[in-house]
Order: structure tokens, then sequence, then C-alpha cells
């Protein structure tokens, strides 16, 4: 009898140690405008499917975000926002392997004052993840699958690095709301390179 106690008190321990704790900080997410205007064509040689890059990765990020940060919200929705997470979401479909490719760039930024064309990231992460699928049946699910895997493995990197999380724990003078909408406005050139 004593031993089911001491295994059953071992084992919550463990539990409570594995158990993650929100990261705090308020953080707003930025999803560029063309991603919910310019759809993507999946390639595949006798199927026709494009791909709306802008709700999936919206739909994502309200699953998953929420789980790792206490206080996050889309940009629109956040007014008093210390770092804004811009998402950039690219999605592959290789045919003869039936394998979805996703990958997810992010990058953190806050309001340093400079303008929104010298403006340097704090932190970029850029990751991928894999999902098999037809793409003939249930897509999107199959993508929906891929981003979030890459999403995971996005947050798992920023929560280890030390300048983001320097960042969040402490308060910034200048709020990163007017960033939002300067976001929309960078060449494409500064995003990826």
């Amino acid at each position: 009898m004593h031993k089911i106690w001491i295994a059953s008190f071992i084992s919550l321990l463990f539990a409570n140690a594995v158990v993650a704790h929100p990261l705090s900080g308020n953080v707003a997410v930025h999803i560029a405008k063309r991603h919910y205007e310019h759809p993507v064509r999946m390639l595949h040689p006798y199927l026709d499917v494009w791909h709306m890059k802008g709700p999936m990765i919206e739909k994502v990020q309200l699953k998953v975000l929420p789980k790792h940060f206490e206080n996050i919200k889309m940009c629109a929705n956040s007014s008093n926002a210390d770092v804004v997470l811009s998402i950039e979401p690219q999605m592959f479909y290789n045919a003869q392997l039936r394998v979805f490719h996703a990958e997810i760039i992010a990058k953190a930024y806050v309001n340093t004052g400079v303008p929104i064309d010298q403006l340097v990231a704090i932190a970029t992460v850029k990751k991928q993840a894999q999902q098999n699928g037809e793409l003939g049946i249930k897509p999107d699910y199959y993508m929906e699958k891929a981003y979030t895997k890459a999403m995971e493995k996005m947050i798992k990197q920023l929560e280890t690095d030390s300048v983001f999380l320097a960042v969040l724990n402490k308060t910034p003078t200048n709020k990163a709301e007017t960033l939002c909408a300067g976001l929309d406005n960078l060449p494409v050139s500064k995003i990826y390179y």
C-alpha cells in the first residue's frame, strides 16, 4: 500500500515539473495582408488545389500560442503590446512523396522609434515541419497539422532565446502597436533575407 502512495506521489511531482508555465508579457501577432489576399497553388499533376495561408495560420496560432503566452492577441486587437511577433507561413506539397512541407518564419519586433524600413528584429526563428497526407482528401487537415508542428518548433526556440525573453520580462517605454500597420509595408526582401 505504501509503495502505491509513494509511486503516485513521485509521478505527481514529475507531472508538475513537466507542465510549462506560459511566458509573461503582451505579444501581438502579425500576419501580413498578402497571405489573406493571394492564394498559393499546391503542386500536383492532376489536382488544382489553392491554399489561403492567412486564415489557416491564424487558426493554428489561435490554438497553439495561448498555451505558451499569457497575453497574446492579433495585431488588430492589441493596443498594449510590448512585442510584435510577425509570422510568415509557407506551404509546399510534394506530390510524389505525398508530404506537406510547412515553414514558419517568425520575427519579433519592439518599437525602438526608428522608421519601419530600418527596423531590425530582436529575434528571428525559421522552422520547418512535414506531414504525410493526400492532397485530394481533406488537404486543410494535413496543412493544419504541418503548420502546428512548425509552430511548436518555433515556440520551443523562442522560449530559449535570451533577448526575446528579456524584452518580454521588462516594461518597454514605447508600445509596439504602431508597428502592426507598418509591417504590412515592409518589402518582401526585408522579411525573408
